[in-house]
């Protein structure tokens, strides 16, 4: 309960943070500020339609270019049959994109704080993940069909401080290079969307290396209701060195990478709900968990519950 308090109150003082930068941008006459057109795809012309992805927060990069801030809590299961026999993560992170024209916009998807408590053999830590930003550019728009693909590259910088028993959890290595493409489509009141990337691992021996996808489904039930499900995998494609032997099947999905030399693949499907408060803003709760895994019990998630809010700059 305490650290559902401290989670809460977190979001709440950076909501209310980023919200005068918010109310600055909004202010803008045509939406222009200094020149960058900041309704990026949802200005006058553009799409009518944007339901922001909720599960998989670090990789399911939306195809759409907007301007928006995306306060995000999420409450990790760990299970019982890990190495630590159970515990809990709790993470408070922001997203911040900024539409720099229609087609190109300025992300900054992976930061925050997290708290992690095991129930046995490691010690509880708590600190600063790394932080990942990047570009992306919508290579394809074709607002009047509502289809757009669009491709990415983020920067993982190695500057977290999370660890445990001398196990890095975050900030290890020299980072990661993420290039990635999504796209997304509507038929009716069925709003599809899918992305693939690569989160490549720059020193190979630390890190493991991962190839991410990602199938979003959402479905307008009322106005401004939108059920969704998605399902998420994460596939290693070059393993580290840095936990072996029995530790070496050690699985953080996409939270923790232990640079385990043996990790499998893990799919998991989340689904919950969006509803439009008004056009600016969306409210986002959902769950996800582990469907394929090589061993649950070397896999760090069992559930995971998800709340946040996005902000976004709308014409």
């Amino acid at each position: 309960m305490r650290t559902r308090k401290w989670a809460h109150n977190t979001i709440l003082l950076l909501f209310g943070a980023v919200l005068p930068w918010y109310s600055v941008f909004a202010g803008q006459p045509d939406g222009k500020f200094f020149g960058l057109d900041l309704h990026g795809s949802l200005g006058k012309g553009g799409y009518s339609r944007y339901v922001a992805p909720l599960t998989n927060p670090l990789f399911n990069e939306s195809p759409y270019i907007t301007t928006e801030i995306r306060p995000i809590y999420f409450h990790q299961k760990i299970p019982s049959g890990f190495v630590t026999q159970g515990g809990d993560i709790d993470v408070v992170a922001l997203h911040l994109r900024l539409a720099l024209t229609e087609r190109l916009a300025f992300i900054a998807t992976k930061d925050g704080y997290a708290n992690i408590n095991f129930d046995k053999t490691l010690p509880d830590e708590d600190g600063f993940a790394n932080i990942a930003l990047g570009f992306k550019y919508a290579i394809f728009s074709q607002p009047e069909e509502e289809r757009i693909l669009t491709a990415g590259l983020r920067y993982e910088i190695p500057i977290g401080d999370l660890d445990t028993a001398g196990i890095e959890l975050q900030g290890d290595g020299d980072g990661f290079l993420n290039p990635f493409i999504t796209g997304a489509t509507t038929f009716g009141n069925l709003g599809i969307q899918g992305s693939l990337g690569a989160n490549l691992a720059l020193d190979r021996d630390k890190d493991t290396s991962i190839l991410h996808y990602s199938l979003h489904l959402d479905y307008e039930v009322l106005p401004n209701l939108f059920p969704l499900v998605e399902l998420n995998g994460f596939t290693p494609i070059d393993h580290g060195n840095r936990l072996t032997g029995p530790l070496g099947n050690l699985d953080g999905i996409d939270l923790v990478n232990f640079g385990s030399n043996k990790r499998g693949t893990t799919v998991t499907l989340g689904g919950g709900l969006r509803y439009r408060l008004f056009d600016q803003l969306q409210l986002g709760v959902g769950a996800e968990t582990p469907v394929i895994t090589d061993d649950k019990d070397d896999t760090l998630m069992e559930w995971r519950t998800y709340v946040d809010l996005v902000l976004a700059f709308v014409k």
